[in-house]
């Protein structure tokens, strides 16, 4: 089974990485793709949204992730531009900075 959670696991990845593929920082995009794996791409569309709604960059995660993290405020997971309302965003933003870590390790490793 530990086979086909990985193949279907790397299917999903391919698929949102897809989704995002307008971001062309690739650093960016694995970083959005990472927190798409966590919560879902509906959650971080609705960041993004916000963080257009409040001025910043819906393409960048330094700007996005605040509003990740604010989907656990009914102000901001109650807003208009939000479509899939409350999430603990806090452990998506934790996620994506633990599992980035890794990858930038392992990849460090790699090139080495």
């Amino acid at each position: 089974y530990r086979d086909l959670n990985v193949k279907a696991a790397v299917q999903y990845l391919n698929r949102v990485d897809a989704i995002f593929k307008y971001i062309e920082d690739d650093e960016e995009r694995t970083k959005f793709v990472l927190a798409s794996y966590n919560a879902g791409v509906g959650h971080v569309r609705d960041a993004m949204a916000l963080a257009e709604k409040h001025g910043k960059n819906p393409d960048k995660w330094s700007d996005v992730r605040v509003f990740i993290r604010n989907k656990a405020k009914p102000e901001f997971f109650n807003d208009p531009v939000v479509r899939h309302g409350y999430l603990r965003g806090e452990e998506t933003d934790n996620f994506v900075s633990e599992i980035y870590l890794r990858y930038k390790e392992y990849n460090d490793v790699i090139v080495d």
